[in-house]
């Protein structure tokens, strides 16, 4: 026979009184008593994402962005920043500043969160991100430490019950770390030391710190994470796609783009709204860019998880048809341009980057100044 949980009412009860307590903490614990909000940047390292990086992006940096790459390892892995920077910088005649902010992880909330942040502290011109939509079901690990029920609660109203228990369960879940970063906050880590960066060591790759932001993979291919990478090798493919068939959404192109029926999870969709209103209330223009997987690859058409027209109208979409990307390389010459079924290795990175940066500075010629 199992021993009662609780040797009497008394201690049941006091229990009980201990967990409403816990429970009652991110209404208790008002704005004034959390710890600032660099915090939620500074308590994490390099591990799920560059956060030493992206806390002195947001907090350490002051200067106005002229393109920010943003969101999640897509974005990473897919573009040479520097590359951008140096090209805009001899378009202009002038310094541009260039970055990635990116992390581990995809959601509309995540980069609901960190533009936030970042548009709190930075001015920014033109704003491009992934489809950020992950699979169903799915939830961003770091979201106790973005979420705060105070002052973020107003963003909940418009999701259902359930998720917005799932946030206050977030908001619960960060508060020992807030309370403890409130006694003795968090020490920024270095940008760069004289031992090896995290992804040097995982990705076999530059500290990103040294690559204003981005992820240039040094790996061969490989199926999933459990499976031996294939060795790197530098290559650069001859296809016959140009810049000129980088293809922005309208109505002359529309029949590029292939749109999926399927209903982006709710609270999704309503992150997704969230940014878009973010960014036009900062007069940010944003871009979607479309980034193939593996499996897309011999796609004549750009492939969408979601209604983009109808679902965000102020955003510019942009991509290249993969069938016209890849054009007759054989299975073998595409698989040197990507580190695993997602994510672009250094090859895939420099061969995309030339590809699309005339689009990317046309769509800059026609913003306004930040």
């Amino acid at each position: 026979m199992m021993r009662p949980a609780f040797s009497s009412a008394r201690s049941a009860a006091a229990f009980a009184l201990v967990l409403l307590a816990l429970l009652a903490l991110p209404v208790v614990m008002g704005k004034n008593l959390l710890p600032p909000r660099e915090e939620a940047y500074s308590r994490q390292g390099w591990g799920s994402g560059p956060y030493p990086w992206i806390e002195s992006q947001i907090y350490h940096e002051t200067n106005a962005i002229d393109l920010l790459f943003i969101g999640s390892s897509h974005i990473f892995n897919a573009l040479d920043t520097p590359l951008v920077q140096a090209e805009l910088s001899a378009r202009l005649g002038r310094p541009a500043v260039v970055r990635t902010i990116a992390w581990g992880g995809a959601g509309y909330d995540a980069l609901y969160f960190i533009t936030r942040d970042l548009l709190a502290q930075r001015q920014v011109r033109l704003l491009v991100f992934y489809d950020e939509n992950p699979s169903p079901g799915n939830r961003h690990n770091q979201t106790p430490a973005w979420f705060r029920f105070h002052p973020d609660a107003g963003l909940l109203p418009g999701l259902s019950v359930r998720e917005q228990g799932l946030f206050y369960c977030a908001a619960v879940i960060g508060m020992p770390r807030n309370l403890l970063s409130l006694i003795r906050p968090n020490l920024p880590a270095p940008l760069v030391t004289d031992r090896p960066n995290y992804w040097t060591l995982v990705a076999n790759a530059p500290n990103p710190a040294t690559r204003l932001g981005c992820l240039s993979m040094q790996k061969g291919f490989a199926p999933d994470l459990l499976a031996v990478a294939a060795p790197f090798e530098p290559f650069r493919p001859e296809t016959g796609a140009r810049p000129a068939d980088a293809v922005v959404y309208g109505p002359d192109t529309k029949t590029d783009f292939e749109f999926s029926t399927a209903p982006l999870p709710a609270w999704q969709a309503h992150f997704a709204r969230r940014i878009a209103a973010l960014l036009q209330a900062h007069g940010v223009r944003p871009v979607m860019l479309y980034l193939p997987a593996l499996a897309e690859a011999r796609s004549p058409f750009i492939p969408e998880r979601a209604g983009w027209p109808e679902l965000l109208p102020a955003v510019t979409l942009l991509g290249i048809p993969p069938a016209k990307m890849f054009g007759s390389l054989s299975d073998a010459e595409l698989l040197r341009l990507y580190a695993d079924r997602y994510h672009f290795n250094q090859n895939g990175q420099d061969y995309f980057t030339r590809l699309i940066t005339p689009a990317l500075f046309q769509l800059y010629d026609t913003t306004g100044q930040p």
